[in-house]
């Protein structure tokens, strides 16, 4: 009897807060400047270059120098802060550590943050801060989350259609450590597959990347993707998916046959590069 009392509490009170759900109204997406247009600065970039450092610098013996304590051995570590004393830049009031004397003469032309700070998501795997950065979202997720160069892709675009708005190079995603850790976020997710990125995990191979199998001719490559399209019309698993998966990556496929049919595939041969 005390179960179903318990029982029946529960559900009032569950029915209670669904009337006040219904009482505030339609929901709706709250800002700071409600009512007001949002300014966006004019972009002056053509494009953006993301470094990323996996497994990174400590912070104190490169940007962000401390009290400056001379490696030891058997020096406690709670003393040890920064192992490299400080130097001057270019800019007033702006230290950065030693070693990194070229940096320091052109750092009038950076942006240093020191205020970001990581989240604690309870883990030391680099992956899951990894999957924090490169996506803004905290894992794990129920869907698949976009990386930030496909959240550029969806949002700016290429500048020449031709060319993929998304280029991934240096990560190898098969034969490493936390593969499937990477590959989650290495994606458009639920943007669709026509802005995700293209990998290029070895820059020397690229140019083999963007042209078709050796022994195909134009006609026969063309020919092949009309086939393709129509296999991907008549597949029996068509109504397995949505109009939206489907007709993105068929767009997708499009970007990539105009990419392996143009002229500027060539920009990706770095053999061509003057040395």
């Amino acid at each position: 009897m005390h179960r179903i009392e318990q029982r029946r509490d529960f559900l009032k009170q569950l029915a209670a807060a669904g009337a006040v759900t219904l009482m505030a109204g339609e929901p709706r997406l709250l800002s700071a400047s409600e009512g007001q247009a949002i300014q966006h600065p004019a972009a002056t970039a053509d494009s953006c270059i993301l470094l990323w450092m996996g497994g990174g610098m400590a912070a104190p013996d490169t940007f962000d120098p401390k009290r400056y304590v001379p490696f030891e051995v058997g020096v406690p570590v709670a003393e040890v802060e920064s192992t490299f004393p400080a130097i001057d830049t270019v800019v007033d009031d702006i230290k950065i550590t030693a070693g990194l004397e070229n940096i320091a003469q052109v750092m009038d032309r950076a942006t240093l943050i020191r205020s970001h700070v990581l989240p604690d998501l309870g883990s030391i795997l680099h992956s899951r801060h990894q999957y924090h950065w490169h996506t803004g979202y905290v894992p794990p997720q129920t869907v698949a989350c976009p990386h930030i160069g496909a959240w550029m892709a969806r949002v700016l675009g290429p500048l020449n259609p031709v060319m993929p708005p998304f280029i991934n190079i240096g990560q190898r995603l098969e034969g490493v450590g936390e593969q499937e850790e990477l590959k989650a976020f290495t994606t458009a997710g639920f943007f669709g597959s026509e802005f995700g990125p293209m990998n290029l995990p070895f820059p020397e191979e690229a140019a083999q990347s963007v042209r078709p199998p050796k022994g195909m001719d134009p006609g026969r490559f063309a020919d092949r993707n009309k086939l393709f399209r129509k296999l991907v019309d008549q597949s029996p698993r068509r109504d397995y998916i949505g109009d939206f998966q489907r007709e993105s990556l068929l767009r997708s496929m499009d970007n990539a046959y105009r990419l392996l049919s143009a002229r500027e595939r060539a920009a990706f041969d770095i053999s061509l590069e003057p040395r």
